[in-house]
């Protein structure tokens, strides 16, 4: 079993600038239904409120969430490895986490205007197909580890979605999965965040594994996208989850992929914005799971560097390249593009 570790030690600072005393730390233990509650969301946002600055620490078990637990006061969340918060009822998202409102009520230069190592760590966050797993906005420098977010309705993970003033994400070991049909159409790990990274991170059966609408600078590392866990609708048919479905969604500038792997997906790569760069990166390497056409990397705009990248036909309909060509190829490996459906080293598209 994963465990986190993280040695938190702050003196919170008020509005005024004045030091307060440590934080002090609680685990949900402490904070037991009350009569006439039957869920547990009431218990932890009680658990929330009272951990300012501190960590609240969740044991073992099922958590049934039914409203959005919010986190506004730079609490901080370590959860067991075996425990689960899932969702009951319909809502927005099982976890929020935004602290710009407590920072916009502060001046620019209060040392209080930085998260303290603030993070998420371990355990499930389930949609359980009802909502959506966790929204994070409001963050100037974050930790999430070694979390799994299953069955989120639309999103897995949202990150900047609303606020827009994110920057400094630090996600690793993150496990995006569903395992229920009727979800097509999601989104594993939206980062609208700038100056992110994200190391490890694995995706299973969302339509659509990162995306990266806007801002820049952010940094993907040794994150894999594929399908598997969810059926066909009906034989001869590809998973619901893959129609239309794209591993890697880019539209953030200067984006830097590197050693990540588009496994099964209608289209890999798509590239939307200015001065992308895929180093190490591949696509293909798994059964066609009945899709009739594949693009490995979809070029819509801006400038491209791919190297030591390595691309394998995995469809009888595949191409390796479609786009308008202000790509730079170097010492790229192709399978199955050429005679005798084996021609590494082919690269006589995309220039």
């Amino acid at each position: 079993m994963k465990q986190c570790i993280f040695f938190v030690g702050v003196a919170l600072v008020l509005s005024t600038g004045s030091p307060t005393s440590q934080a002090a730390d609680h685990a949900l233990s402490e904070y037991p239904r009350l009569p006439g509650e039957t869920d547990d969301a009431p218990r932890l946002q009680r658990a929330v409120d009272a951990t300012p600055s501190g960590v609240l620490d969740i044991g073992p078990g099922l958590y049934k969430i039914a409203q959005t637990v919010s986190v506004t006061n730079l609490c901080s969340l370590r959860l067991d490895g075996t425990a689960r918060l899932v969702a009951v009822a319909q809502m927005n998202f099982v976890l929020r986490v935004n602290n710009a409102p407590l920072y916009e009520s502060l001046d620019w230069y209060s040392a209080r205007r930085n998260d303290y190592g603030m993070f998420v760590c371990g355990g499930m966050i389930d949609g359980n197909g009802l909502s959506s797993c966790m929204m994070l906005d409001g963050f100037h420098h974050y930790t999430l580890r070694d979390t799994t977010f299953l069955n989120g309705k639309r999103y897995g993970l949202a990150v900047d979605a609303e606020d827009g003033t994110g920057y400094e994400l630090v996600a690793k070991d993150l496990n995006f999965r569903c395992t229920m049909p009727g979800l097509a159409g999601n989104t594993a790990f939206l980062l609208n965040g700038g100056d992110c990274h994200a190391t490890d991170c694995m995706v299973v059966d969302y339509t659509i594994g990162f995306h990266l609408p806007r801002k820049g600078a952010n940094r993907l590392t040794r994150c894999r996208v594929r399908c598997g866990d969810i059926p066909p609708p009906a034989v001869g048919e590809p998973p619901e989850m893959l129609k239309d479905s794209v591993c890697f969604k880019l539209g953030s500038h200067s984006a830097i992929l590197r050693d990540c792997h588009a496994d099964v997906g209608e289209t890999g790569y798509e590239i939307d914005t200015k001065d992308t760069r895929l180093i190490g990166c591949s696509a293909g390497g798994g059964e066609a799971v009945g899709l009739g056409s594949v693009t490995h990397i979809r070029h819509v705009s801006g400038r491209l560097l791919a190297t030591d990248c390595a691309f394998a036909k995995n469809a009888a309909n595949c191409q390796a390249y479609e786009g308008c060509g202000r790509v730079q190829w170097r010492d790229a490996i192709y399978t199955g593009f050429g005679p005798g459906d084996d021609c590494p080293g082919a690269a006589d598209f995309g220039n």
